[in-house]
């Protein structure tokens, strides 16, 4: 049997000399008194958006197009704002595209925006895009669809009919399922548009975040959570081992003549083992996230693994803009008043999802090494600027994973910066 490969558009590969980086349009927006909530501001900034906008080499689209969004707990004060999606907005149908819609997913914890609570109606969610103004009451003037909730979507817009949709991705993903929101899958393009944070788990969210946990169903969720792990059926165990040396984790413990024992802490929820096993005695079971900070250790590793397996032939079908305002020490998805941590930055606009967060890093690295200098944050000033979150993080990441994506999958992360000023 072919083995199947994973799709990497040319423009995506990296080749040593020829492809080395990838174009990032940086908005640059420091010491100018940008102020995110004035209008003026947002008029200004959105103008240049779209002249960028017109310089990328987008591919054709189809409709529907999707902007995906992270909309906000209600109490989160420092969320992005739909007033800098106006730009994406008008360019779409200056380029002659009519449907369009905001989305996002609903979240594996309880809340106005959970899983559990937003059934038949989802009332909860939608009213909260309402007041948060992703609606068509709001600037944008576009519906706002629930990504794993069928019942949002928009007759003669936007439908879809699947909760999820499961993907096998190529054989050299970790992940040997994914599985898709259903209005993930079903737009003909995706604007991924993404407020820059610091995260307990991920430590820097940006694109890749916005596009795995908020583009993927909640089983989606639970696999990158380590929370989705295979149960061996004892009496079909042939007990021959074979789950135990393939699995890529080494997470299946096993001695000759004995069922394999499961390591749950190493687990990433791949499914290798499902997919190997010669007795048919192994399923996924998944089950609630208890601890939130549980595989932090790889979550940024996974994320990216996991975007592979996502991607499939669509990346020519995404744009990435980052919101690098109002950033804070945690997501948006936490429900209380936040306080930024760093001046405003910019925004930061391209294709290449890697490019755009290692970009958007770089710059959180030059904020936060100038505050450390200066004093206003605590820290070593002899630590180098590529270490710096490590004020956050003691085991921070660095640019780790992006290094490992370039290894494993042969996909160019670096960016290569052209800067826009106001």
């Amino acid at each position: 049997m072919q083995k199947k490969t994973i799709k990497i558009p040319k423009w995506l590969r990296y080749k040593k000399g020829v492809n080395e980086k990838s174009p990032v349009w940086f908005l640059d927006l420091r010491g100018t008194g940008f102020s995110p909530d004035s209008p003026e501001w947002q008029e200004k900034v959105n103008r240049r958006i779209e002249s960028a906008l017109k310089d990328i080499d987008l591919p054709r689209w189809k409709e529907p197009v999707l902007i995906k969004c992270h909309i906000g707990e209600n109490k989160c004060r420092t969320r992005m704002l739909p007033e800098f999606c106006i730009s994406t907005v008008n360019h779409l149908r200056s380029s002659g595209i009519k449907k369009i819609v905001t989305g996002d997913t609903t979240v594996a914890y309880s809340g106005d925006r959970g899983y559990h609570d937003n059934g038949k109606d989802c009332t909860r969610y939608l009213s909260l895009a309402e007041r948060h103004g992703w609606t068509e009451r709001g600037p944008l003037n576009t519906p706002f669809v629930i990504l794993d909730r069928p019942q949002t979507s928009v007759k003669g817009t936007f439908t879809f009919s699947h909760e999820a949709v499961k993907l096998n991705p190529g054989d050299s993903c970790r992940f040997r399922e994914v599985y898709l929101s259903g209005g993930f899958a079903a737009a003909g393009a995706i604007v991924n548009h993404v407020h820059l944070t610091l995260h307990d788990m991920a430590q820097v969210a940006c694109a890749v975040k916005g596009l795995t946990m908020g583009g993927s169903s909640y089983k989606g969720k639970l696999i990158m959570h380590k929370c989705y792990a295979p149960v061996i059926d004892a009496k079909k165990c042939k007990m021959c081992g074979s789950c135990a040396t393939n699995c890529p984790e080494s997470a299946l413990a096993w001695r000759k003549g004995e069922v394999p024992n499961l390591e749950r802490d190493r687990c990433i929820g791949c499914g290798e083992c499902l997919a190997i096993c010669h007795g048919k005695s192994i399923s996924m079971e998944a089950t609630e996230v208890e601890d939130w900070l549980k595989g932090g250790d790889s979550l940024p590793y996974r994320m990216s693994d996991y975007i592979m397996g996502m991607a499939e032939d669509r990346w020519d079908k995404i744009l990435n803009i980052v919101h690098l305002y109002n950033i804070t020490r945690r997501c948006d998805c936490v429900d209380r008043v936040q306080k930024p941590i760093t001046p405003h930055i910019g925004f930061v606009i391209g294709r290449n999802p890697f490019a755009v967060d290692l970009m958007s890093t770089y710059l959180l690295h030059e904020e936060f090494y100038k505050q450390v200098r200066n004093g206003s944050i605590k820290g070593k000033k002899s630590v180098r600027k590529s270490e710096i979150l490590k004020i956050f993080f003691a085991e921070y990441h660095g640019v780790e994973p992006y290094m490992y994506i370039q290894k494993k999958y042969g996909i160019t992360v670096e960016p290569e910066p052209i800067r826009i000023t106001i």
